[in-house]
């Protein structure tokens, strides 16, 4: 092994995450630099991206985290999060009322559905993206992986950066970061921004654009730090999020930026987060604890669904459909640990309690013909509470200098309830019956981890992983009955096998990782023929499998290359049409997960305090049915970003131009109303930020 690495950070890069490393306070994560960027810093199915490579490849959204790292894909609608699809490894969520695949914490505050999750990301010091079933290292269960992001905590000394942006389709950014001591034993941290753009789809028959976008928000850390030894933290965030309608276009019209809605959508959000933090070191190890409140409040979400006007062609049909939806999250975790110089045996445990309320009321407006012409509106009331416990552990023994041993364990209670009913409002009805749907359930399950990781040389190490991710049983809302409203346990066997390669004296490092996931009743949404259900299923069996690959090399003194690349097939073995016999999709690509995704990013700085970068992101193809169909398929696509910029320890400035190539991509395909969510068209712009 390398002199100077630990054997125990040796010992845990391939297997998850250890007790002692997953225990470090993020100030005492060990700094990124752009000369020498890591891969991964333990784990090597991790992917540790810097504030550098944020900035290298001018990611300032979570689904901009595509392509980046390898195996994660996020399949975005452009609402904000709402209707977005999380991919890691083929494992995803469904678009509403499923758990998440791919858990999420910001600060160690875990968020709940895939759904709230944040579009904009905030300054963020690190991001650490975890591959596979976590379940026996965090609180918030990582069925498929998870991600951890984390914010700037104040130094010694006082600090503020104000940053402005102005760009194309008069794009607005403002932004103010500011931290330090405040006095005696407390300091703080506080970032603001607001950020504003005009719309990219034109309406043809309303003469305007209507999916302008603009948020406002903050988040604000208060610390006390009465000893070496204590510390605790209290930290609010609120964003309000005042869009207009989601991207859509028709799938046939000849310029995807241009629809003829006769109504102007709105998207409007507020989410706040409050948490309180503690951590305690003691002569054994460490305690810790978190717990959070939250509210995400969608008020409302409105969309075109014909995306055309009322005319003699279309019959005068005017479908659309209107969402209010709120959520509340009530989180606390106790966690457990050993010191971070345990030797030989490392080790971390928890309990954990997640409690989520989702309310909303859905109106969708649709034509019926028979006996005569008429918009429906058909309103559906639901409340879906979701109570998770749960009791998480791991070790790691260093058995020799080379080789390590790690296993773990999580033992989940989840319980679901659902209360909903659906009414016909308009008059007459036309004889639709109203429906109500009550039922609850409760399981438990448990989630083992094992593997192994062995120095083959000083520059070699190799690993082997093998682990459990479990996704609960629930509720979907849009369905007419108990039978169709639930939905069974997922349960996904993951296998690895990968080395890494660490060369300092030529500043590379190199990770290749493989894997093969066998997934039971995958979970999956599927339109029920001849109504307005849309529900979740489970296909019997998918497998995924696939190859990953991360580089990062400084050939020489002040230029830094960046890579990766994920290859990733998954497939229906057993999946037949619940709703239609004789209709079997084995053999199938799942949808939302792309074939292949890439990055490359290269970066030079000048003596004199220039510096050029450019970036390319590669995506395979998609599909977005579960029959494959063509026209719902989304082919591979290349985004090239550049940037030239001049940068002092106290001042920058920057000239900037994204998808340079004015790619036509599809980011989301809806088969249900043949409409698209085009990507990002290409932009220009310019950035200035000054620190004091």
């Amino acid at each position: 092994m390398h002199p100077y690495q630990p054997t125990l950070r040796t010992a845990s890069f391939a297997l998850a995450l250890t007790g002692s490393l997953l225990a470090q306070n993020p100030s005492q994560l060990a700094p990124t630099i752009v000369e020498a960027e890591r891969i991964d810093d333990e784990p090597s199915a991790v992917s540790v991206i810097s504030r550098e490579s944020l900035d290298l490849f001018q990611t300032t959204t979570f689904s901009g985290l595509s392509g980046i790292v390898p195996g994660f894909n996020v399949v975005s609608a452009d609402s904000r999060g709402f209707g977005q699809v999380v991919v890691m490894r083929g494992s995803t969520n469904t678009l509403f009322f499923g758990p998440p695949a791919l858990g999420l914490t910001i600060d160690d505050v875990p968020l709940g559905d895939a759904y709230s999750y944040p579009s904009e990301l905030l300054d963020l010091s690190e991001i650490r993206v975890y591959r596979g079933p976590q379940g026996p290292y965090f609180g918030r269960n990582g069925a498929a992986g998870m991600v951890e992001m984390f914010t700037p905590r104040p130094g010694e000394e006082m600090r503020t950066t104000l940053t402005a942006e102005y760009g194309s389709y008069d794009h607005i950014g403002l932004g103010l970061n500011t931290s330090g001591p405040l006095g005696g034993d407390f300091s703080y941290s506080l970032q603001l921004f607001h950020d504003q753009r005009d719309g990219y789809i034109r309406n043809a028959f309303l003469g305007t654009e209507t999916d302008d976008r603009e948020s406002t928000g903050g988040l604000l850390n208060l610390f006390w730090n009465p000893s070496d030894d204590f510390e605790l933290r209290l930290r609010f965030y609120a964003e309000h999020v005042d869009d207009g309608s989601q991207r859509l276009s028709s799938l046939f019209s000849p310029d995807p930026f241009t629809d003829s809605s006769d109504f102007v959508g709105v998207t409007d959000l507020e989410r706040y987060q409050t948490s309180l933090h503690s951590r305690k070191d003691l002569a054994w190890g460490k305690v810790e604890t978190i717990s959070s409140y939250q509210t995400w409040d969608l008020d409302p979400s409105t969309v075109d669904l014909d995306l055309t006007f009322a005319n003699p062609a279309n019959g005068f049909s005017d479908a659309r459909s209107t969402i209010n939806q709120h959520q509340d999250l009530i989180s606390n975790e106790l966690r457990f640990s050993s010191n971070d110089d345990a030797n030989p045996f490392s080790w971390r445990a928890g309990l954990f309690q997640m409690w989520i309320e989702n309310e909303g009321l859905a109106s969708r407006q649709f034509p019926v013909f028979v006996p005569v012409f008429a918009n429906i509106v058909e309103d559906t009331r639901f409340s879906i509470d979701q109570l998770n416990l749960a009791a998480y552990g791991n070790a790691t023994w260093q058995a020799t200098d080379r080789l390590a041993v790690d296993a773990g364990l999580r033992v989940d209670y989840h319980e679901s309830e659902i209360d909903r009913v659906m009414q016909t409002t308009t008059v007459p009805d036309f004889g639709i019956p109203d429906t109500t749907v009550r039922g609850d359930r409760d399981e438990w399950f448990v989630s083992p981890v094992v593997g192994l990781t062995y120095g083959v040389t000083d520059a070699v190490d190799a690993f082997v992983r093998s682990s459990i991710g479990n996704k609960p049983a629930g509720h979907s809302a849009y369905a007419d009955t108990l039978a169709l409203a639930r939905y069974d346990r997922e349960e996904n066997w993951s296998n690895e096998i990968g080395l890494q390669y660490d060369c300092p004296a030529y500043d590379l490092r190199l990770g290749l990782r493989a894997f093969w996931d066998q997934i039971e009743d995958y979970q999956f949404n599927q339109s029920v023929p001849n109504s307005t259900n849309f529900v979740i299923v489970n296909a019997d069996e998918v497998t995924s499998r696939g190859v990953e690959l991360d580089v990062a090399w400084a050939p020489v003194d002040r230029l830094t290359v960046r890579g990766s690349f994920g290859c990733t097939n998954t497939e229906f073995d057993s999946y037949a049409d619940p709703f239609t016999p004789g209709v079997f999709f084995n053999g199938k690509n799942v949808p939302f997960v792309p074939e292949y995704t890439g990055s490359a990013g290269i970066r030079y700085d000048f003596a004199s305090g220039f510096y050029a970068q450019t970036s390319v992101r590669v995506s395979g193809s998609t599909q977005f049915d579960a029959a494959n169909t063509a026209t719902f398929a989304q082919d591979a696509y290349v985004l090239w970003d550049a940037e030239i910029g001049y940068a002092t320890e106290r001042f920058s400035v920057a000239l900037y131009g994204r998808n340079l190539l004015d790619e036509e991509y599809y980011t989301f395909i809806n088969p249900q109303i043949f409409a698209g969510s085009p990507g990002d068209p290409q932009v220009f712009g310019m950035r200035v930020r000054t620190t004091f």
